[in-house]
C-alpha cells in the first residue's frame, strides 16, 4: 500500500509541471488545449471513409498534442498527414508520440495563417470561434475546389456545411462537426 501511495506521489511530481507547462503555453500562444474526444475522431474518420477515400493529403490546423492525426494516420496509411500546431510544447509531445508509435506523419511548427495549405485534399479545425472568419478566407483563396473540411464545434459565418454530426446526442451543441466541400465563388 505504502508503495503504491509513493509510486502515485511520483507520477504527480512529474506529471503536474508538465501541465503547468501546457497551461503556460497555451496562455502565452494562444489557441486552446481541449483534445478532440475520441468519439469525434471515429466520426471524423467515418466521415474521410465516405466522402474521400482516395484522396491524398489531410492537414490537421492547430494539430495539438497530435490525437487526430496519430488516428487518421494510423486508419488511412496511404495518406500525407499534416499536423500544423504553433505551440513548441504540444508540437513536442506529438512528435514524441508519433516517434514511439513509428507514425509517418509530417508535422510544421507555424502559424496555420501562414501554413500553405493548396495541396490539401480534406483539412480539420478545432479552433476558437473568433478566427473562423479569417480562417474562411484563407481557405477560399487557397485550397482546391472540393476540398473536404471538417470543423468541430465551431463554424464557418459565409459557408453553408453540407452536413453537420452530432457526436454527443445528450449535449447536441458539445463538438458537433461541421462538413464543408469547398466551391469556388
Amino acid at each position: 500500500m505504502i508503495i503504491l501511495i509513493y509510486l502515485l506521489l511520483i507520477l504527480i511530481i512529474i506529471f503536474l509541471p508538465f501541465y503547468f507547462l501546457f497551461l503556460v503555453n497555451t496562455v502565452l500562444m494562444g489557441g486552446h488545449d481541449l483534445a478532440t474526444s475520441k468519439k469525434a475522431i471515429k466520426k471524423i474518420i467515418k466521415i474521410i471513409a465516405e466522402k474521400k477515400p482516395g484522396k491524398n493529403n489531410f492537414y490537421d490546423l492547430g494539430s495539438g498534442r497530435g490525437n487526430v492525426v496519430i488516428a487518421v494516420k494510423k486508419k488511412f496509411p496511404q495518406l500525407l498527414v499534416v499536423g500544423i500546431e504553433k505551440r513548441a510544447f504540444q508540437l513536442f509531445f506529438a512528435k514524441l508520440k508519433t516517434f514511439f508509435l513509428k507514425s509517418k506523419i509530417v508535422f510544421q511548427k507555424e502559424d496555420l495563417f501562414k501554413a500553405d495549405l493548396r495541396d490539401a485534399d480534406i483539412v480539420y479545425a478545432y479552433l476558437w470561434s473568433d478566427i473562423m472568419p479569417s480562417l474562411e478566407e484563407k481557405l477560399q483563396r487557397e485550397l482546391k475546389e472540393r476540398t473536404l473540411v471538417i470543423t468541430n464545434t465551431s463554424y464557418f459565418p459565409n459557408w453553408e456545411p453540407t452536413e453537420t454530426y452530432v457526436v454527443w446526442p445528450k449535449k447536441p451543441d458539445f463538438e458537433k462537426l461541421f462538413l464543408y466541400i469547398k466551391k469556388s465563388f
